[in-house]
């Protein structure tokens, strides 16, 4: 729901903001005062094409601001989500223009594409005038009102399984129809590759232990060397570790003699000993098992060499190559068997076909049954709108199987009865489109998920009870959403919940368009005028007060 709309520089208006509410807002004012300047200010806000032309004259860019709350607007915060925009029940949508043409976007100070403002805008906002409806002229939002009036969300959860399953068969039967095109030679790669990587026989540890044992190969004859000398250190040279531990432990006996205690420092001087004759045989070992043959080392780097040259082919580590191996197995199998395959396979699509295309008319049987009910009302109700003769359709084509069924969804209309049905989108004048498409949200409200609905004069060509009977209707419609509409009737304007007035005036003898939100005394002068003209006239104050009481 629009909350606040705020315009600086745009066309005729120099600064204003609007404060909107729920229900009916009608918008009121001369012609030529701006009325329709705030709707295409909100239009433009919300991704139409920018002109620099819309620049008040002697600025050099023009802003136009409006906050939103969208604490049930499901579809905007999925889209803000994807885009890691921060929100909780209000936004607010930014957007300037300025004299060279550039364009910027924003919402809650983020800076975003055009395209994003469109995306969201037409979960934002619906225009209903000279063929600005955002949402529904498209087949596709068509398509998903009468199937949730039709109730088809549990066939249609059915059908894109089974359609995304029948897509993976057509994907495989197709992957092996080309593969045969060229069997033989794919046989033979495929056999060699198998054949190669068979021959390397790896582990997938293999890699780890050659990092761990190829610095051990390559310096052997240096740790052969340092081994050497430290068990030439510890036990075989004069003046070794272990003699002089010997010694040590003899002078202990001396002091001993001379009434020392030496239980301690005998204790610790054996344990020393010991520890020294296990880093001896530790170091030992190391001597005796280091591999100082060149071949070793060949070899250990000739394998390394083919792994890395296994990687650059089959895959990033040893594992995903071994996985390669089993994939190409099936592969050949899968060769080998061809006929079998598709024979198989295509077994499969058919048996899916045959139930996707039952589903398929499940759905266009509730289709076709619900739009039969659907074009009536509205037919009534474009009656109800004194559009007597026109006539409205759903039609429901059989087309191409897709996830959404067989069907091509699309609403008709022709003002003149005998005439030939077109799409909605292609015919009809600004206000027959205006007066469609309230008959449109009337019938299909509870299923239209739009939080706000602008009319641009819904009101043009009509007068009276046609008038009145607009007016109840626009205000029935506003009580599940909130509708704005400019109107020049005031049958219409009487029934609104928000009155907002247009209005120019003349400063520093430039003309600057504003805007004022009526209160009770303001809406009966402006209705009145609105019946009588320039004059208010003590009739016109009465009808207009009849007609705000009678609400």
């Amino acid at each position: 729901m629009l909350t606040s709309l705020s315009v600086r520089n745009y066309a005729l208006i120099e600064n204003i903001t609007i404060d909107f509410k729920k229900g009916l807002t009608v918008i009121t004012g001369e012609t030529g005062s701006g009325k329709s300047i705030i709707i295409d200010s909100i239009d433009l806000l919300l991704g139409a094409r920018a002109s620099t032309s819309v620049i008040r004259t002697g600025t050099t860019s023009c802003t136009i601001s409006a906050e939103f709350d969208i604490s049930k607007n499901t579809n905007v915060k999925n889209i803000l989500s994807e885009l890691s925009i921060d929100c909780e029940n209000e936004i607010i949508i930014r957007r300037q223009i300025d004299s060279a043409g550039k364009s910027k976007a924003f919402i809650n100070d983020i800076s975003v594409s055009i395209n994003t403002l469109s995306n969201i805008g037409k979960y934002l906002v619906d225009f209903y005038a000279q063929h600005k409806s955002n949402m529904l002229f498209e087949q596709q939002y068509q398509r998903q009102i009468v199937d949730n009036i039709a109730d088809n969300s549990k066939l249609l959860e059915q059908l894109s399984v089974k359609y995304d399953k029948l897509e993976s068969l057509k994907n495989k039967k197709e992957e092996i129809e080309k593969a045969n095109t060229d069997r033989e030679r794919l046989l033979d790669l495929y056999q060699y590759q198998i054949n190669e990587i068979n021959k390397a026989n790896l582990s997938c540890d293999e890699e780890e232990k050659i990092e761990q044992e190829l610095p051990k190969l390559k310096n052997a004859e240096k740790i052969k060397n340092v081994t050497t000398e430290m068990l030439s250190i510890l036990y075989k040279q004069e003046h070794s570790v272990t003699d002089n531990l010997s010694i040590i432990n003899k002078q202990i006996s001396l002091l001993e003699k001379y009434g020392i205690n030496i239980d301690n420092i005998s204790k610790n001087i054996n344990s020393t000993m010991t520890q020294i004759d296990d880093v001896y045989r530790e170091v030992e070992d190391l001597s005796n098992n280091i591999d100082v043959t060149p071949d070793s080392l060949d070899a250990m780097l000739e394998r390394q060499q083919l792994i890395k040259k296994l990687k650059s082919k089959y895959g990033k580590n040893i594992q995903e190559i071994i996985d390669y191996g089993k994939n190409l197995e099936d592969k050949i199998k899968s060769l080998e068997n061809y006929e079998t395959n598709i024979t198989n396979i295509q077994k499969e699509i058919d048996f899916l076909l045959k139930d996707i295309t039952k589903l398929c008319q499940q759905i266009s049987d509730k289709r076709k049954k619900i739009a039969t009910v659907i074009s009536k009302k509205i037919i009534s109700e474009l009656e109800d709108l004194n559009m007597k003769n026109s006539q409205f359709e759903i039609s429901v084509e059989k087309s191409e199987i897709s996830r959404t069924g067989f069907d091509k969804l699309e609403f008709m209309f022709s003002a003149n009865k005998g005439e030939k049905l077109y799409p909605l989108s292609l015919v009809a004048s600004g206000g027959e489109i205006s007066r469609v498409m309230l008959a449109l949200s009337t019938t299909i409200s509870d299923n239209y998920n739009v939080g706000t609905i602008i009319f641009d004069e819904i009101d043009t060509g009509t007068s009276g009870k046609t008038g009145e009977k607009i007016g109840k209707k626009l205000k029935s419609l506003s009580d599940n959403r909130q509708i704005i509409s400019i109107s020049h009737l005031a049958q219409i304007a009487s029934n609104a919940d928000n009155h907002i007035k247009i209005y120019k005036e003349t400063e520093k003898g430039r003309n600057i368009t504003k805007a004022k939100v009526l209160n009770a005394n303001e809406r009966i002068e402006e209705i009145a005028k609105i019946i009588s003209g320039e004059k208010i006239t003590e009739h016109a104050i009465k009808h207009a007060e009849e007609l705000l009481n009678d609400k």
